[in-house]
């Protein structure tokens, strides 16, 4: 059980290329409803482009492995998203 999310590390999450192969930092993080009622955590490097080609499912440990930063959002409301401008930046919660 992950300490900060409150959920298993080998949770499944989405995110994508751009973070891990790319090295782009997380930027934009949410947390939302899935299909099964339960939740679901995304992590993206914030540019916008959200192409299915580039979308993966890893583990949420592989995330906080890439960017242990990342768990400054781990409190984050189901529905909401959370961003930063930058790896040292704090985060901010929008719709």
């Amino acid at each position: 059980m992950n300490r900060n999310f409150g959920i298993p590390d080998d949770t499944i999450v989405v995110t994508s290329t751009y973070v891990t192969t790319d090295g782009l930092p997380v930027l934009e993080v949410s947390h939302e409803d899935d299909e099964e009622g339960g939740s679901l955590w995304q992590f993206h490097c914030g540019n916008g482009d959200y192409d299915m080609a580039k979308m993966q499912l890893v583990r949420l440990d592989t995330i906080l492995r890439i960017d242990p930063s990342v768990a400054g959002a781990a409190q984050l409301p189901l529905g909401k998203v959370a961003r930063r401008t930058s790896k040292e930046a704090d985060w901010e919660l929008t719709e």
